[in-house]
């Protein structure tokens, strides 16, 4: 046997059989009655020799505090963490992309489910972190796989696509796109905008649901970055700590894993609207450094480009540098829905407030409301008409996010601004409630990368308006 160092180790017969057997059910309680049935043939033995291996293991693992090999007070023992082999980058997960079925024999129906397959490969296949086939014998290991139908009614185009789970055969979305034949050139670029922006959304808020309740040393690099955007994706603090831990192991196993460093950067300004800079976990270079090596090792990698821009506006105020960044994350995946969301709000804090607003608003419509991020968006949304001058509409949306997500300190920060001056709401009890209990300061704004302070000012005046102390 090898011990934790590595080295070789004599360990009784009698022991190392009773470590095969513990290992056989890793992680579960195996009772004491199982274990002496295994090692001893059923023997009738005393708990005295059981007692003896399981010190044996112990010794042998040094496991001093009795956290790899357990006991469980009057059931049995139970062993954790203790692998054959040491933890690999793991594979992949795989996207099945199936042709369309064609529902008739018309040539420019043939032609058009064509094109869209292809476009969808086209488009999916570069992506980092995704392995693409078209085999179905794959169905069952693959964790999506994209298909449809495409048929023809009279003068019009009718395709229906949808995502569905390799494992369960579960529908995660779906949608029919109809449009006269004469249009149907601009269908394959539109469905495709559309599966290829809400499968990356799915991908990374639900690809790590499996591994959110297993300890990180359990699992593979692979494993690793999927329960970590299973975190970031809730926006919350109290899942940042739980990413960033996963991923900072991710990096100690590969150094040079470019999504590690880019996720890892990322994750440290992940609720940076829901606090105060000061409370950021990281210092700002470091976040920074991460950024640049994860740049210099995959610059062909959209998020990677876009987590480096991001930062740039976050904790440098570099629009241009930022903006410069996901524009080229966009070249890579023009619908690349993080990119033009750093975009959207470097025009909203840079005085482009209309431009801002178009892009937060083609990005809602390439999502999903049930997107943890869609709250975010709608308060991106509302700031942006707030300082347009569009009030009516900031506070329909902004009241919109605050329902998604009462609980979100950014979202009923914005919504406070935007309805500052409607007394009928900012003096109902409800409301004031909500203000006491939001911890964001009055002065929060300054702590975005605003180039005209004067709308800071105005939003200020907004939030005093609408009841936060000057004071705070």
């Amino acid at each position: 046997m090898i011990d934790q160092e590595g080295r070789p180790v004599a360990v009784r017969e009698k022991s190392l059989r009773l470590l095969c057997k513990l290992a056989e059910r890793n992680g579960e309680i195996v009772n004491r009655d199982d274990l002496i049935s295994a090692v001893w043939s059923g023997r009738s033995v005393s708990d005295d020799n059981l007692v003896q291996c399981i010190k044996d293991i112990r010794a042998v693992l040094g496991d001093r505090d009795r956290q790899l090999l357990r006991t469980a007070v009057g059931r049995g023992y139970s062993l954790h963490g203790v692998r054959e082999k040491s933890i690999g980058p793991g594979a992949h997960p795989k996207l099945l992309i199936s042709p369309l079925r064609i529902m008739g024999d018309a040539p420019e129906l043939i032609e058009l489910a064509e094109i869209v397959t292809e476009e969808l490969i086209i488009a999916l296949s570069p992506r980092a972190g995704l392995k693409v086939t078209t085999d179905e014998t794959q169905r069952e290991t693959a964790l999506y796989a994209i298909d449809g139908r495409a048929s023809l009614s009279g003068e019009e185009v009718r395709v229906f696509v949808q995502l569905v789970s390799g494992r369960s055969g579960d529908v995660a979305f779906a949608e029919t796109w109809s449009i006269p034949i004469t249009e149907a050139e601009f269908l394959p670029r539109q469905i495709t905008d559309k599966i290829t922006n809400v499968l990356r959304v799915k991908m990374f808020n639900y690809a790590g649901e499996d591994y959110i309740g297993r300890s990180n040393d359990e699992l593979d690099t692979q494993e690793l970055l999927a329960k970590a955007a299973y975190h970031m994706s809730r926006i919350q603090m109290q899942n940042r700590d739980v990413a960033r831990n996963a991923l900072s192991l991710a990096i100690e196993r590969e150094p040079t894993n470019a999504m590690a460093l880019a996720m890892r950067a990322s994750a440290a300004v992940l609720s940076i609207l829901q606090e105060s800079r000061s409370k950021l976990p990281d210092a700002p270079e470091y976040c920074l450094e991460l950024a640049d090596r994860a740049v210099g090792i995959a610059p062909h990698i959209d998020f990677v480009m876009r987590t480096r821009g991001s930062l740039r506006l976050w904790l440098k105020g570099d629009h241009e540098g930022a903006r410069a960044d996901c524009e080229r994350a966009l070249e890579i995946s023009s619908v690349f829905h993080l990119a033009h969301q750093t975009i959207a709000l470097s025009e909203i804090l840079s005085g482009e407030h209309a431009a801002g607003i178009h892009r937060v608003q083609k990005i809602m419509e390439l999502g999903t409301p049930t997107n943890p991020r869609y709250p975010h968006y709608l308060a991106l949304l509302a700031l942006g008409q707030i300082l347009a001058g569009e009030n009516d509409a900031a506070i329909k949306i902004a009241q919109e996010g605050h329902e998604r997500a009462p609980g979100d300190p950014w979202c009923n920060y914005v919504f406070a601004a935007a309805v500052a001056d409607r007394k009928e709401i900012a003096n109902t009890e409800r409301f004031r409630h909500m203000i006491a209990r939001n911890d964001l300061p009055l002065t929060h704004f300054r702590d975005q990368a605003f180039t005209d302070l004067r709308d800071v000012d105005m939003l200020e005046e907004r939030l005093a308006l609408a009841g936060y102390p000057r004071t705070a």
